[in-house]
């Protein structure tokens, strides 16, 4: 058999035999970040109910330039921002929020798709004011300084979920400073 001819059947079974190779699918990484340096705001984006807004430049953020908040005396009050995810993903929610002292039913939350009729809360934090001393960071921790808050979840078979941070009035003058949120899902693909 001539060089060619026997090249032309090497090169064919390679090729069948690297087509036919199957290789395990990676799982990645969905990720929705806000630094609220230049938040959008309408209807497929960050929403509000009640008392909130945006902050920039006035030196209330975590770092950079901006921050969301919440604040009122009365009713609910909350930033909101609907998150596409895949279904059935576990996922983790993370936001930086600081408070004042008065606080007393705050959340950072997840619901499920009001499309689908599944508005239940998957999971969610309630974060409530109290007062610590930390050696180097002063008499009031909660109040002086950006805490961590961070939870899992699964995302049922939703294809978005409502992530909220938010405060119900105690009839004093309640507010939570937000910043750095992350909403992290792992997917199939």
């Amino acid at each position: 058999m001539n060089f060619l001819k026997r090249l032309g059947i090497l090169l064919g079974i390679c090729a069948t035999t690297l087509s036919t190779q199957t290789y395990p699918a990676l799982a990645g990484l969905k990720q929705f970040r806000e630094n609220f340096e230049s938040p959008r705001q309408g209807s497929a984006d960050w929403f509000f109910a009640g008392t909130a807004n945006f902050d920039n430049g006035k030196g209330l953020a975590r770092q950079g330039k901006g921050n969301a908040w919440v604040r009122s005396t009365t009713g609910w009050n909350a930033i909101n921002h609907w998150i596409s995810v895949a279904p059935n993903s576990e996922c983790s929610a993370i936001a930086w929020i600081r408070m004042s002292q008065n606080l007393t039913d705050g959340y950072m939350s997840i619901r499920g798709d009001d499309r689908t009729g599944n508005f239940n809360v998957i999971n969610e934090r309630k974060i409530v004011y109290a007062k610590m001393s930390l050696p180097g960071l002063g008499d009031d921790v909660f109040a002086q300084h950006y805490n961590y808050y961070q939870f899992k979840f699964n995302s049922g078979n939703n294809t978005r979920v409502l992530f909220y941070v938010g405060l119900w009035g105690n009839g004093r003058d309640s507010w939570m400073q937000i910043d750095d949120v992350a909403i992290s899902c792992q997917t199939p693909y």
